[in-house]
């Protein structure tokens, strides 16, 4: 029967949480009636507003039809990555849910009736994913994949900060020697956007340069726009004309040829032309049919205003610019989404691992000096507001080695997180801007390590001159959340710049070792710090301990945590715990306000490694 439930809309998260659980246990295995059991143990602490708003008596069947629409939906990589449907069930068939009633009697009610998949397909892909190791990602059977689907995969990613992983992901899809088509522009511009987002121009040009030469022709003129805009970016407009005009005799039907001349027009500050143009070519699509491109929109506007094409040049159109933004706020986007690459200005003193303080170089020294006379005055105002006086905006313009200083990045960095006055045009893309700003932050760093051969050594915290370094490393850890790439730079932190450990990023280090299943690893990092009484730590260890199976250790650990962190623990079990109040200020070690932040943080880690069941049998003991 038909039945509606009282579901929230806003449930997104949730889903997600849900999705991922219910990808999991469907690839654990081939028998339904065990997946929906662990599944269903789980559903409503996934989903708890989900959940709510489920009809009295009626979970049990929501959840049977949900996770049917899921486990009918995943690709299987054990099954030649197709799905593996039910069959639908007889109405007086044991019904697949295991609980021993007829299927009319127990989840049948919900036949036909309403899930959040109603009405469409989702692609799962993404999740399945996220249970391969990406060392396997360029092995993956790509023929048997639907290549727009990867694509979307890697470019939900790349929003989510994952561009290692959707880059490798890519790769593999893209591989030179493989048969290359239409279908496979999405991810030919996904990719070219990976390479572009990291600042890696070698690669992009060398993938350009490749896909000028497949047969396809869409792919083909994919790749003559991409390096026209590489000429125009280089000042070759020359060359970036002359291919376009390639470009429009193979694909002169293409709706993007409208953008890429209108881009290239403004590259050469062109922008009366480009304002004619957009007319024609607004025109010419209607004519076409193109009447609900929303590419129209875009043409209409500078064809009217041909000034708004600055928008378009201040990232490339991948940032929304407010009409009534500040010029000065344009000025602060267009530095921070062309950033100068970064180059190592600052001189270490490697000795015995110890890589000593950063001192700027001479060139890069005074500009520091003169960008704290600046900026002190901001900073130490009683109420903080950078954009009270903007003239270290137009001081950046003209310095502009100074991006090239992890204090000047810190600082301009903190104008956008701290600000309550934060111009609209900045606040739409805040994202963005961070990433960007902390993606030139970690570049920088790396070069500064290795421009000093200093690969091995540490950067103590101890000189204040590496503190700008070693935080902007941090909050892109933070910024980056369970990613590889934020591995990857925990154990740098940790285990080589920063061993003394003073930003705290240990928990998160061990923590994400063990989700990537490396508990020994995460031992060895516990291992370094053996009178640790920080409670999150104390936990961290328990959790090692539980997954390498070293249950005795384990016990003696536990019994230690319910010494020293019993509301942590309490906390960590609860089935339905209640957020305390959160001081802004203040959060006592050990204290409720530290335990949920622990369990909100790590307890996913906990379940999906079977240690919270070993935890909840041990603490009944």
């Amino acid at each position: 029967m038909n039945v509606t439930t009282n579901t929230p809309a806003d449930t997104t998260t949730e889903m997600d949480d849900i999705l991922r659980c219910g990808v999991g246990e469907t690839l654990a295995t081939r028998d339904f009636g065990t997946a929906f059991a662990q599944f269903f143990a789980h559903f409503a602490e996934l989903a708890p507003t989900l959940a709510a708003g489920i009809v009295a008596g009626g979970e049990r069947g929501f959840a049977f039809a949900l996770f049917r629409d899921i486990w009918n939906l995943v690709p299987r990589p054990d099954h030649q990555w197709r799905p593996l449907p039910l069959p639908k069930p007889d109405r007086n068939v044991p019904c697949p849910c295991l609980s021993g009633s007829k299927f009319k009697q127990c989840c049948g009610w919900m036949e036909g009736g309403p899930t959040p998949f109603s009405g469409g397909r989702i692609s799962l892909l993404g999740y399945v994913l996220e249970t391969i190791p990406v060392s396997q990602y360029a092995s993956l059977p790509f023929k048997k994949l639907s290549a727009e689907e990867v694509a979307h995969v890697a470019d939900e990613w790349r929003k989510d900060g994952s561009t290692g992983a959707a880059e490798v992901l890519l790769e593999g899809l893209l591989a030179a020697g493989g048969k290359l088509d239409a279908r496979h522009e999405y991810a030919f511009d996904t990719l070219c956007d990976l390479y572009l987002q990291n600042g890696n121009d070698a690669a992009r040009l060398t993938l350009v340069e490749r896909f000028l030469k497949v047969p396809d022709r869409q792919l083909k003129a994919a790749a003559m726009h991409r390096r026209c805009t590489i000429h125009a970016d280089q000042g070759e407009y020359a060359a970036g004309w002359a291919l376009f005009k390639e470009a429009q005799r193979i694909d002169p039907e293409s709706p993007s040829l409208a953008h890429l001349e209108l881009m290239m027009l403004a590259s050469q500050g062109d922008l009366e032309r480009a304002g004619e143009r957009a007319h024609f070519w607004a025109m010419s699509l209607r004519k076409r049919g193109y009447d609900n491109d929303p590419l129209l929109g875009l043409l209409d506007s500078v064809a009217t205003n041909p000034q708004r094409l600055l928008e378009l040049m201040a990232g490339d159109g991948a940032l929304a610019i407010d009409e009534a933004a500040s010029a000065d706020a344009l000025a602060l986007l267009s530095m921070i989404t062309s950033l100068p690459a970064a180059t190592c200005h600052y001189r270490l003193a490697p000795q015995q691992g110890d890589a000593g303080p950063m001192q700027p170089t001479p060139g890069l020294a005074p500009l520091e000096r003169h960008w704290h006379n600046i900026w002190s005055p901001i900073a130490d105002a009683d109420e903080f507001d950078p954009w009270s006086d903007t003239t270290w905006i137009l001081w950046l313009q003209q310095h502009p080695l100074a991006w090239q200083s992890f204090t000047v990045i810190e600082d301009v960095l903190s104008s956008m997180t701290d600000s309550h006055t934060l111009p609209d045009l900045l606040l739409d893309a805040v994202d963005e801007t961070e990433m960007l700003l902390l993606t030139q932050s970690v570049a920088l760093l790396h070069s500064v390590i290795d421009g000093n051969n200093a690969a091995h050594c540490c950067l103590p915290w101890g000189w204040m001159e590496n503190r700008p370094a070693l935080r902007l490393l941090s909050e892109t850890i933070d910024a980056l959340g369970d990613s590889p790439e934020a591995l990857t730079l925990a154990e740098w932190l940790v285990l080589t710049l920063n061993p003394t450990d003073n930003t705290g990023h240990r928990v998160t280090l061990v923590h994400r070792l063990c989700a990537a299943e490396r508990a020994a690893d995460a031992l060895a990092v516990c291992a370094r710090y053996p009178d640790d009484a920080l409670p999150a730590m104390m936990l961290a260890r328990l959790l090692t301990l539980a997954m390498l199976g070293k249950y005795d250790e384990a016990v003696a650990a536990l019994a230690a945590a319910r010494k020293a962190c019993p509301k942590m623990l309490k906390m960590l079990l609860a089935a339905k715990p209640k957020m305390p109040p959160m001081e802004d200020d203040y959060v006592s070690m050990g204290g409720d306000e530290d335990a949920w932040m622990y369990r909100t943080d790590w307890r996913y880690v906990w379940e999906s490694s079977g240690t919270l069941n070993w935890l909840k049998r041990e603490s009944k003991k």
